[in-house]
């Protein structure tokens, strides 16, 4: 399998490739609002690192949320426009699973506990922990709250992401990276997982994790 990585769904823009062989070639710059032309160059850039074609590439997987809405969308559009053209599947993976994956494989922690701004002083957030695989999966579910309203578990060892204010930092007594964001190449890990668990999609049936749709939803009910 080549398994092409995009994600900008956050300030951080990146693209990763991971070659049949088990080498990996990523691009990642810290870009707001330079997304759209940013990404096309990375693709670019991380196959003609691999010297493989593009219509070699048999996946591609994208971070589908909950984060910038426009940044979603731009992944989104190019990962569905990549399954369409070269008729490949798709991984669609939330970015707090993709950050979750970034902080562990940085960290010798079993788990954390991510944290993304959600604007409107309000934070998309998660548990996860390390399977054995190494992977993040996720403890419970993945929710939109005021920053007060965060339930952090007794147990949680680490946070990251920019969604830790300085109060909730204050208020634990376990290390928070607050500068983390997602990487296509932690990305890579969990679209491998994914496929495994034969999570992969038709190109045409790609959706966006907006969270906050979700969390509306569930009140009108």
């Amino acid at each position: 399998m080549n398994i092409l990585a995009l994600d900008t769904s956050t300030e951080a823009c990146s693209a990763a490739l991971l070659r049949e062989d088990g080498a990996i070639f990523s691009e990642y710059e810290l870009a707001p609002r330079q997304h759209t032309q940013l990404l096309p160059l990375m693709m670019d850039a991380v196959l003609s690192a691999s010297e493989i074609p593009r219509h070699s590439i048999s996946h591609c997987a994208f971070a589908n949320g909950p984060g910038s809405f426009t940044g979603i969308r731009i992944a989104t559009a190019q990962a569905q426009g990549i399954g369409l053209a070269l008729d490949i599947p798709l991984l669609q993976v939330s970015t707090l699973a993709v950050l979750a994956q970034v902080c562990l494989d940085q960290n010798d922690y079993s788990n954390t506990l991510v944290a993304l701004d959600a604007r409107m002083q309000e934070i998309y957030w998660a548990n996860y922990y390390r399977d054995t695989d190494g992977c993040a999966r996720l403890a419970g579910t993945e929710q939109l709250s005021a920053a007060n309203d965060i339930d952090i578990d007794a147990g949680i060892q680490c946070g990251a992401g920019h969604g830790w204010l300085d109060e909730m930092c204050k208020c634990v007594d376990f290390p928070v990276d607050i500068n983390l964001l997602p990487d296509a190449r932690s990305l890579l890990k969990l679209a491998q997982t994914g496929i495994d668990r034969g999570l992969a999609v038709d190109s045409r049936h790609a959706s966006i994790n907006y969270l906050r749709n979700q969390v509306a939803e569930k009140a009108r009910s």
